[in-house]
C-alpha cells in the first residue's frame, strides 16, 4: 500500500519536528551542555564588538601567522617541524558580538561603498592582540592583560571589483565618527 501525504499533512509534520527541536534544545540549554554541533548557547562578551582602524586591525592580523608558525601550523602545511613551545596561549573557540552595532557598521560601510561607485566585500581575517591594540581599543586594564596575544577575528571591507582595500579606494569614515568604509570591525567577546 503506498500512501501518499497530501499538502494539509506537511504544516502538521513541520509542527512535529520543530516542537522536538524546541524540546531537545531546551533541555540542552537546562543541562549546561554544548549542542551536537559543539556550539555553545551562550557566549558572554567582553566588547560585544568595535569599530576599528583598519592600520590597527592590519598588525593583529599580520601577527596571526607568526604565532600560527610557533605552534606548528604553516602555509602550506605538511612541513616537518622541530618546535619546543616553552608556554601555552590562551584557547578562543569562537566570539560574541552585538548584532546591531555589527549592522551599524556594514551599513554605514556599504553606503560609503555606494557612495563612491565600489562593490563591497568582506574578509574574514584572523589576528592577535598586542598591547599597543588593546592599549587603544580596550579600556579596562584587566581585560587588556588576559587579551595578550589572544586570536581575534576581524571584518575587513574591500572592493571586489578590484580586490583592493578601502585605503586604497580614498574611502573614509563617515562624518570623522569611525564608522564606514575607513574602517575595519574586531568582532570581540573573545571565548572561553
Amino acid at each position: 500500500m503506498n500512501i501518499k501525504p497530501n499538502i494539509l499533512q506537511y504544516p502538521l509534520l513541520l509542527t512535529v519536528f520543530l516542537f522536538a527541536f524546541k524540546k531537545s534544545e531546551k533541555t540542552i540549554i537546562q543541562s549546561g551542555s554544548r549542542s551536537v554541533y559543539g556550539i555553545q548557547k551562550q557566549m558572554k562578551s567582553d566588547s560585544g564588538g568595535r569599530t576599528v582602524n583598519l592600520d590597527s586591525a592590519q598588525v593583529c592580523i599580520n601577527r596571526y601567522t607568526a604565532l600560527m608558525q610557533a605552534h606548528g601550523f604553516s602555509d602550506p602545511g605538511g612541513k616537518n617541524v622541530n618546535i619546543r613551545i616553552k608556554k601555552t596561549d590562551q584557547l578562543t573557540t569562537g566570539e560574541a558580538f552585538d548584532g546591531k552595532s555589527l549592522q551599524d557598521w556594514l551599513n554605514n560601510t556599504a553606503a560609503a561603498y555606494q557612495q563612491a561607485g565600489k562593490t563591497l566585500m568582506i574578509k574574514i581575517q584572523m589576528g592577535v592582540y598586542d598591547m599597543n591594540y588593546l592599549n587603544t581599543y580596550q579600556p579596562n586594564p584587566n581585560a587588556r592583560m588576559k587579551d595578550n596575544n589572544r586570536v581575534a577575528i576581524f571584518l575587513v571591507p574591500y572592493d571586489g571589483a578590484t580586490g583592493q582595500p578601502v585605503r586604497a579606494l580614498g574611502i573614509q569614515p563617515s562624518g570623522g565618527t569611525g564608522t564606514g568604509g575607513g574602517t575595519g570591525y574586531d568582532l570581540g567577546g573573545l571565548q572561553p
